[in-house]
């Protein structure tokens, strides 16, 4: 014990243990310090990783499910305006026919959108017509599911609510409806649709990483439930709501150590919560944590036993240097010299390792920086934290969004495959990195499927002038190594973060004159022409969708170039004229699918991949044109074919039943149409009538009948369908000019002559 003492003391002492213990400290809190930081600034790194995609994911449980409630008020206002609806309300319970039609149109409301059952509840005679299998009920005392109606004051626009269906003991999302008749709440409509069906989209399904999900509605209540990790689902929505969650915002707080990510609807009000485990998110890094300290304390310990054996052995690490600086000191003996240098080294090489790793991370957090500036999900506070820590060079200067897009797409792209689309697209990135290097700096990401976006800054002081002789270049050279032609649009000079969406914006607006300009140009901001405010006309879109549908093929064409010769004129802004073009679009697609497959089919080439934004005003006339000319074909074709198969069908029917007593009537019903729409479309295809035809079919039946046989003229009047024999001999001699005596007779004297 005495001898440790006096070796504590001496070494205490000693001034060249007192540095090697300096040092020793000193490489543990660096090793330390490094690890530590490492470790937090993973950890923090980590969080903000797992922030984006779970808001990612909660956003596209959100969309999903207000695209599911919207879907599902557009089928309540349908039915609310069917007539039907406004029969049944002014119906009497007598009335059985309009109670039928109304529950006859519920099933098929019902039925093509996957609906569990509608209800149209009359507040007056207290009474529901619904879906089957309920139908109509005259009472609703005897209405099982009825627990809704203690709350028809609070339904005064739309309403979704989670409830459990009595009759079925079956969990519902229920959206309700008034129904208004001259401006007083006549009924209630009610849409029920099951929950498991609800929430049955992928999005809702969970992956390896176990986590809890949750949907509460505006009060708070859950409406659904996956529990994953043994929480209770009510310290969840106080959690959540005292997050104070506001329009479409999102809170991540840390609980009982879990993470909880939240983000709320502003169209219904529910919010959609997902709960991660700390412990097993981060299970890794509380490994690297512990690893770290552990070695840090083993370090220690090491440097403490190499202080013991130094002091041990006599060991004097600094007598070399003592050595020579004085050389004339030669009293004590020559230790071994304690190379600290390959510890050292190994700290420098790691630390070195670090920084090219975080180097080579900082393009891909620069291209999420412009992703994020482009889908404008981040408040100006955190745009210009993350300006400030990864654009650090770039502080000083103006900095330009520019967009690049490939003229034409859709012809363009016809002449590759997918993956020679990819290879394009890369080489177009490389030539444009090629021409702005080494005078600007920049950041690229994919724009969609036919372009690039930038955000470029120049190195020295150009001016725009210059700036778009460099684009121009690019603009030519794209056109000479890969036969591709792009305009470009460029953004004004932004100074602070904060303006950069809106100069995405600028460069979208001034990339948009491509439609009046043409392609292969660069368009800037103040190049744009001052054209009128205001909207496209879409009654001459609407005009063309209805020529289509009625099949006035010379409106069609007169409605088109109207269309176009008002894009022509310039005196709308292109993008407004663009989205009007992307409507017709649209309207042609959906025109298209309710003629059929066969016409939807025809159609494919021209919905595959239109990039109507891609196109000037000359290519979008042609695209149209061409559309038009095939939709029109295409539709008229399945008109002709449909209308001969009911003309043969109509015709076959009579020759069936010629010796019957049937009418127009009859036969209009054996191919389910209207007398009307019999006798205009046998009309238009025969030249003929219903009723002229079938006489004439009897007439020729007669005269064979007349000339081959030797029944009576009564006989042969039953045989070819007349109710008497009067009947008959007039109609005969409208046709033939004489009775069927004569005629018989006529063609026996004809035979004695021949």
């Amino acid at each position: 014990m005495k001898r440790f003492l006096f070796w504590l003391k001496y070494a205490v002492k000693n001034s060249q243990s007192r540095l090697l213990l300096g040092l020793t400290l000193l490489i543990f809190i660096m090793f330390l310090s490094l690890g530590l930081t490492s470790y937090f600034v993973a950890k923090d790194i980590l969080k903000n990783e797992m922030a984006g995609s779970e808001l990612t994911w909660l956003k596209i449980d959100k969309d999903v499910t207000d695209e599911m409630i919207k879907a599902m008020d557009k089928t309540a206002i349908q039915v609310i305006l069917d007539p039907s609806t406004t029969d049944f309300l002014q119906s009497t319970k007598e009335e059985y026919n309009k109670i039928t039609n109304t529950i006859n149109f519920l099933n098929a409301v019902s039925y093509s959108q996957n609906i569990e059952s509608i209800y149209i509840y009359d507040m007056d005679k207290q009474s529901v017509a619904a879906s089957n299998p309920i139908g109509y009920v005259s009472n609703i005392e005897l209405f099982t599911d009825q627990e809704w109606i203690a709350d028809l004051n609070q339904i005064n626009g739309m309403v979704v609510k989670a409830r459990m269906d009595k009759r079925t003991n079956e969990a519902l999302i229920s959206l309700f409806r008034p129904i208004l008749l001259s401006a007083r709440k006549k009924g209630i409509l009610v849409i029920n649709v099951p929950l498991k069906d609800f929430f049955s989209n992928p999005v809702y399904l969970d992956n390896e990483v176990p986590r809890s999900r949750y949907v509460f509605d505006a009060e708070g209540s859950p409406i659904l439930v996956k529990e994953q990790l043994g929480l209770s689902t009510e310290e969840v929505a106080a959690v959540v709501q005292q997050g104070n969650l506001g329009s479409a915002s999102a809170q991540t707080a840390n609980w009982k150590e879990h993470i909880v990510y939240a983000l709320k609807s502003d169209y219904t009000g529910w919010s959609f919560v997902i709960v991660l485990p700390e412990q097993i998110l981060f299970k890794r890094m509380y490994w690297i944590r512990d690893v770290v300290l552990l070695l840090s304390v083993l370090i220690a310990l090491f440097s403490v036993i190499m202080i013991c054996m130094i002091n041990f052995q006599m060991l004097q690490p600094i007598r070399r240097m003592r050595k020579l600086l004085i050389p004339f000191e030669k009293s004590y003996q020559e230790p071994e010299l304690l190379d600290l240098q390959n510890l050292m080294t190994k700290i420098l090489n790691d630390h070195s390792h670090m920084f090219k790793q975080i180097k080579t991370t900082i393009p891909e957090i620069r291209k999420r920086f412009l992703e994020d500036v482009l889908v404008e999900q981040t408040d100006h506070v955190e745009l210009y934290q993350k300006w400030k820590d990864h654009f650090s060079e770039w502080q000083n200067g103006p900095a330009y969004i520019s967009v690049i897009s490939i003229d034409n797409y859709m012809a363009w792209s016809a002449n590759y495959n997918k993956s020679d689309l990819h290879l394009m697209l890369f080489a177009l990135g490389n030539i444009v990195e090629e021409c702005l290097n080494p005078d600007f700096r920049m950041v690229m990401i994919q724009h969609g499927r036919e372009g690039l976006c930038l955000l470029v800054q120049p190195l020295r002081d150009w001016d725009q002038e210059q700036f778009l002789e460099s684009l121009d270049r690019i603009i030519a050279e794209v056109n000479i190594y890969i036969k591709m032609f792009i305009s470009i649009g460029l953004s004004d000079p932004v100074q602070h973060t904060h303006h950069l969406p809106q100069a995405y914006r600028q460069a979208l607006g001034a990339l948009a004159q491509r439609l009046y300009q043409g392609y292969g140009h660069t368009h800037t901001v103040n190049k744009q022409e001052n054209h009128a405010v205001g909207e496209f006309d879409n009654t001459l879109i609407q005009g063309i969708v209805q020529a289509v549908h009625s099949g006035e093929e010379r409106h069609v064409w007169s409605a088109t170039n109207a269309l176009f010769d008002a894009a022509e004129t310039g005196e709308f802004p292109p993008l407004t004229v663009i989205a009007a073009l992307e409507n017709l679009q649209i309207a042609l697609e959906q025109t298209a699918e309710k003629f059929g497959k066969s016409v939807a089919g025809a159609m494919r080439a021209y919905t595959k991949n239109p990039k109507i934004n891609s196109m000037d005003l000359a290519d979008l006339r042609k695209h149209f044109n061409a559309s038009l000319a095939c939709l029109l074909l295409a539709i008229r074709e399945q008109s002709t074919s449909k209308n001969s198969q009911v003309i043969h069908q109509m015709i076959a029917y009579m020759q069936q039943h010629l010796q019957d007593n049937i009418g127009v009537k009859d036969i209009a019903d054996a191919v389910q149409l209207s007398l009307y729409q019999a006798n205009q479309l046998f009309k238009q295809e025969t030249d003929h009538t219903v009723y002229e035809y079938i006489s004439k079919l009897r007439i020729e039946s007669s005269e064979r009948l007349l000339a081959d046989t030797d029944y009576k003229v009564f006989e042969i009047a039953e045989m070819v369908g007349y109710q008497n024999e009067n009947s008959f001999i007039r109609a005969f001699r409208n046709v033939k000019g004489m009775t069927p005596g004569k005629y018989r007779e006529w063609l026996k004297r004809g035979n004695q002559r021949g």
